[in-house]
């Protein structure tokens, strides 16, 4: 069965460490297993005082949004320019380095860039290709773990689709590099809501929990419960990473509601003992 996870903010946002703690005990207590940030640099991140924080609240951290690395620093694997695009894999090699040990994917989305980085889509995924080799083969002996997300046209240029990406992935063909789905993403660009599922079969390692709106979970329109049954039907045994970027601001409200909609469709992960619903 699946595990749980929901998208925090990186610490650094917080006014301090203690309201980010604050918000890691409310996931604890309501059952989540893990966690999720977006970090640009982690030169910027206190990584020791991460992982002693995750640990004291018993939380693992699933994965790490490398978007800021595009969008604040430009950082991109298509560009036209070799050093933006050596920039941008060594600043992956560091996320590698530090996730690694964490037993977090490295999640690659914007990254990828837009058309204005580079028009021509066959030399965009060459460029892609060639970046995902290097990556893959240093996150092999470290125990790193890197997912390609598909990602709408309007946020990314090319690889909107779970078929485009899982072409990549296999042209890396590397244990170490898998496909990630957003459901937000795969109810603009996909014909179907349970096709992507099942086309990335084994090489989905990370699934993005979105409702269309991208607000509070189970308030949209999407058929969530069908994503996340065809997953269970396929073997996943990854993280369901629900995310809430509109809803309300308080952490405990958008958490919540996760957990009373996977109450409410049976999805409910079991535990030893129930987490609280309220």
């Amino acid at each position: 069965m699946p595990k749980l996870g929901f998208d925090c903010r990186a610490p650094d946002v917080y006014p301090s460490w203690e309201a980010f703690e604050a918000d890691l005990a409310e996931l604890a207590r309501l059952g989540f297993d893990a966690v999720e940030i977006g970090v640009g640099d982690p030169a910027r991140l206190d990584v020791d005082r991460l992982g002693e924080a995750l640990s004291r609240h018993g939380l693992a951290l699933c994965g790490v949004l490398t978007g800021a690395s595009y969008l604040q620093d430009g950082l991109c694997l298509t560009s036209r320019d070799p050093a933006v695009r050596a920039q941008a894999i060594a600043r992956l090699k560091a996320h590698i380095d530090w996730t690694a040990p964490l037993g977090a994917s490295v999640v690659v989305g914007q990254m990828q860039g837009m058309r204005t980085d580079e028009p021509n889509r066959l030399a965009a995924n060459a460029r892609l290709i060639e970046a995902m080799c290097q990556l893959a083969e240093y996150a092999e002996p470290r125990g790193g773990r890197l997912v390609l997300e598909a990602v709408n046209r309007h946020e990314v240029g090319y690889n909107h689709t779970a078929a485009e990406v899982l072409e990549i992935v296999e042209a890396v063909n590397s244990p170490a590099f898998n496909v990630m789905l957003d459901t937000y993403h795969i109810n603009i660009e996909e014909t179907s809501l349970d096709g992507p599922v099942r086309l990335a079969g084994r090489r989905l390692g990370y699934l993005h929990v979105v409702d269309n709106h991208r607000g509070l979970i189970g308030t949209g329109h999407l058929d969530l419960a069908l994503i996340l049954r065809t997953t269970l039907e396929i073997g996943y045994q990854g993280y369901w990473v629900f995310a809430d970027f509109y809803g309300p601001p308080s952490l405990a409200v958008r958490a919540g509601a996760v957990i009373h909609f996977l109450n409410r469709t049976n999805l409910l992960p079991s535990r030893s003992e129930s987490p609280p619903t309220s």
